[in-house]
């Protein structure tokens, strides 16, 4: 089975082809270009580099979250519009998972930490078991502290979180603390490609009209909406 995965939930961005659970082709960037430019072109120029064609693809695969909500949008936006033009299936993976999956042989708790921006980060604990990551502790939106906490081992931080929080996580943990060196942060779409190719095995699929992205926390144009409604409806209830 062909399966095309990406990645556009931070600023780093990933494409990946695999069989099955073999990696064909991978691009792995770190660039300050948006995803709405380079997506499509990376994907093009894989696909073109190793002679294999959109409608060759068998499946696709993408993190669905947490992350940033406009790479996130137009991630899923490309693999939809492909699946559905192809009658392929979806698979969706943790954005948190697939980072975990940078360190397959870890004997300690993998932390994967991104910057969620307002003081938070978006994070979750992994075990990892004959290679594969267990979930400990689910994703979710928490503040550095209150994830330093939660640490109760020597523990390995990796992910873009490390470059806003390492310090403080260092300072506090001590030794309990490892971070995993910089190359290892970028989330990569070949884990991508394997954690969905182990769905697609189970026949757990998405389709593109049921797909859904895992924000954990409302945009800020939700959160202004809310405040707008609130206060609308404190004023009429002050007319009233």
């Amino acid at each position: 089975m062909k399966i095309l995965a990406i990645d556009t939930s931070a600023s780093s961005g990933s494409i990946a082809l695999l069989e099955d659970e073999s990696l064909i082709a991978e691009l792995t960037t770190c660039i300050q270009k948006t995803h709405a430019e380079r997506l499509l072109p990376s994907i093009k120029n894989l696909l073109d580099s190793i002679d294999i064609k959109i409608g060759d693809i068998d499946g696709f695969a993408l993190t669905t979250g947490p992350g940033s909500f406009t790479g996130l949008r137009i991630g899923l936006s490309t693999i939809k519009g492909f699946a559905w033009s192809l009658n392929k299936p979806i698979a969706a993976v943790s954005t948190l998972e697939a980072l975990a999956m940078n360190l397959p042989y870890s004997d300690k708790p993998v932390c994967p930490i991104l910057d969620a921006r307002k003081k938070e980060l978006y994070a979750a604990i992994y075990r990892m078991n004959n290679n594969w990551p267990v979930c400990v502790m689910a994703d979710t939106a928490i503040s550095p502290h209150a994830l330093i906490e939660r640490i109760k081992e020597p523990t390995i931080f990796l992910g873009d979180g490390v470059k806003v929080y390492g310090n403080l996580i260092k300072d506090v943990l001590e030794d309990m603390a490892v971070i995993a060196p910089s190359h290892l942060w970028p989330i990569k779409a070949s884990n991508i490609g394997l954690l969905a190719w182990e769905k697609f095995k189970s026949g757990i699929v998405d389709k593109p009209e049921t797909i859904a992205l895992n924000y954990l926390r409302a945009s800020e144009a939700e959160l202004t909406l809310k405040q707008t409604i609130g206060k609308g409806q404190a004023a009429m209830g002050k007319d009233l």
